[in-house]
């Protein structure tokens, strides 16, 4: 990652979960494994506390791309 990209400021207000509801969704950083067996580690999000959605800021969703990317050149021959 570039130290010249910027970073977004942390949203500091609740952030109520678009699935269920609950009134404040928790800033996390957990290794998450995706539905198409993607696993990646340490990765900050948004998690929902009461049905345990996950949600992704841009980092999250770039680390996400950047794992992605190094798996497809991992696999290829």
């Amino acid at each position: 990652m570039s130290s010249s990209r910027q970073r977004e400021a942390q949203i500091s207000e609740p952030l109520p979960c678009p699935e269920c509801g609950e009134a404040e969704m928790a800033s996390v950083v957990e290794t998450c494994r995706l539905k198409n067996g993607l696993t990646v580690k340490s990765l900050r999000h948004y998690k929902c506390p009461s049905c345990g959605a996950r949600f992704f800021d841009d980092d999250a969703i770039h680390r996400i791309q950047e794992a992605r990317a190094a798996g497809a050149v991992a696999k290829a021959p």
